[in-house]
């Protein structure tokens, strides 16, 4: 379960998606200013995806009662419809 959302200060990191054979599919790169881990927050669900770093990376870390704190108001301009 996701407990926390990363916001990135520097750096890049690559979302990749576990299949059922155990291999890792790229989805996208996210890059400085650019964040993740939201959609576990705010629906209360496992994370979707995998998170590696491809370059030194520098994160803001929020975890979930603070996520709430600060961002609550503003939860439904963070959800995204990543299918497409």
């Amino acid at each position: 379960m996701g407990q926390e959302f990363f916001i990135i200060e520097e750096g890049e990191i690559e979302c990749l998606k576990s299949n059922d054979d155990q291999t890792l599919e790229f989805i996208r790169n996210l890059t400085k200013g650019e964040h993740f881990g939201e959609l576990a927050l705010i629906n209360n669900e496992p994370r979707s995806l995998n998170i590696r770093a491809k370059t030194d990376t520098s994160l803001l870390m929020l975890n979930r009662e603070a996520f709430k704190r600060i961002l609550g108001d503003i939860e439904k301009h963070l959800k995204k419809d990543y299918t497409k």
